[in-house]
């Protein structure tokens, strides 16, 4: 940790079946998300608008959404922090969000309008940010040091499954509105996986206080110079992840003409994932044996450059899924010692839900900024080139700011 850094008490080892848990909470979470994401909302929006209309539509409620998830997962972790009491350290937080996110679920499977659509959507990343701001602070409390590569990276891994599963999900439902109501009941089905897990689990023993109180907070919140890089290096990763992925429907279809594109999303996605997940699993496991975290996320940043660099040339499938493998393995790199690299910076340990909560700020704001940046390329005469060609360049910039982080190895 920085210098700067408040000391906490080093959690026990966590078992097999408490990470098990974590990951499952995981899935859970970015299924909702990005089953809609991959294939649910474009769809929706698609038959709402209509051709001329779709990508405005379409770029307004992932917009919004991600507006509103700016500011509820910081909320959230504040809210998390304050919560130590008989239904479980953090997990009244995972009981009212995951309500909300189901309800806006619903909302989703009903909606025939855009309103509604935005509605529903918007009801969704309110909640589901909820369970996702525990799930990234619980590394912080109950995961020692040297187990934080394996567990982070099983935590991107849980993204990674997830996101396959949301699209899985929504392919086999023929992009209809019934995928909702399926991760309406999956969705608190695998969240509950953490709260036994965690109620139950030995490393609660004296690692958290009873309470933290909202002094201890503002003080607690002391972005040191890692944390701020650490930070940016997340927000660049992830604003690529999001250009990658918010007009990817669109692209298959357009550029590449793709005769099933829902089903090319799906296999698009199925490879760049699946190799994401392997490669972060191995890369969290070496980067703890060897306690080194910074050479892997350089690596993951410029070879996902490379990927969206032959993406942006890709005009026949063959192409897109070479294009896919490296952008897989350049994405299991980065989210392989994400987790480790920014839980080391956290300025105090007793407020770890807030810190996290805004760290967290760095997975959704790309998805406020990706709409805005995107739909101008796309529309414009460079097109979808251009798009993946800045998503490079982003790439790179991610890479550097990995030279001033002094404190992690």
């Amino acid at each position: 940790m920085s210098a700067t850094s408040v000391e906490s008490p080093e959690p026990s080892p966590v078992g097999a079946g408490w990470i098990v848990a974590l990951t499952l909470g995981v899935v859970a979470v970015f299924a909702s998300w990005f089953g809609p994401l991959q294939i649910l909302l474009p769809a929706q929006t698609d038959l709402i608008a209509g051709p001329s209309g779709r990508e405005g539509l379409l770029a307004l409620v992932v917009g919004t959404g991600a507006a509103v998830a700016l500011v509820a997962n910081p909320l959230w972790g504040l809210a998390s922090d304050r919560c130590r009491g008989r239904l479980g350290t953090r997990m009244p937080v995972v009981y009212a969000g995951t309500a909300i996110g189901v309800i806006g679920q619903v909302v989703l499977f009903t909606a025939s309008t855009g309103p509604l659509t935005l509605a529903g959507w918007v009801l969704v990343q309110l909640g589901l940010n909820g369970p996702f701001a525990v799930l990234a602070a619980l590394i912080a409390d109950r995961v020692p040091v040297a187990q934080r590569g394996i567990v982070g990276s099983l935590f991107g891994v849980g993204q990674i499954v997830g996101v396959i599963a949301g699209t899985v999900v929504a392919e086999s439902v023929g992009a209809g509105a019934v995928g909702y109501l399926v991760l309406a009941v999956a969705t608190p089905t695998l969240l509950v996986a953490i709260v036994v897990a965690d109620r139950t689990s030995s490393a609660m023993t004296g690692s958290v206080p009873a309470s933290v109180p909202t002094g201890r907070v503002a003080r607690g919140f002391r972005p040191t110079r890692d944390y701020t890089w650490a930070w940016l290096l997340r927000f660049l990763m992830n604003l690529t992840n999001a250009i990658l992925l918010l007009y990817l429907f669109f692209f298959l279809d357009e550029v590449v003409q793709a005769d099933d594109v829902a089903g090319s999303v799906l296999i698009v996605t199925v490879i760049t994932l699946v190799l994401s997940a392997v490669c972060a699993g191995l890369t969290g496991a070496v980067s703890d044996r060897f306690a080194r975290r910074r050479v892997f996320a350089v690596a993951g940043a410029l070879t996902t450059a490379g990927g969206l660099i032959l993406l942006a040339l890709a005009t026949t499938m063959p192409v897109v899924l070479l294009a896919a493998t490296i952008l897989g393995l350049g994405w299991g790199l980065f989210i392989g010692v994400d987790m480790a690299i920014i839980t080391s910076t956290l300025a105090d340990g007793a407020t770890s839900g807030t810190l996290l909560g805004v760290a967290n700020i760095a997975n959704s704001l790309p998805q406020v900024l990706a709409p805005a940046l995107a739909a101008p390329l796309v529309l414009s005469a460079a097109g979808y080139p251009a798009l993946y060609g800045v998503g490079a360049v982003i790439a790179v910039a991610a890479a550097l700011c990995t030279l001033p982080l002094r404190s992690v190895r």
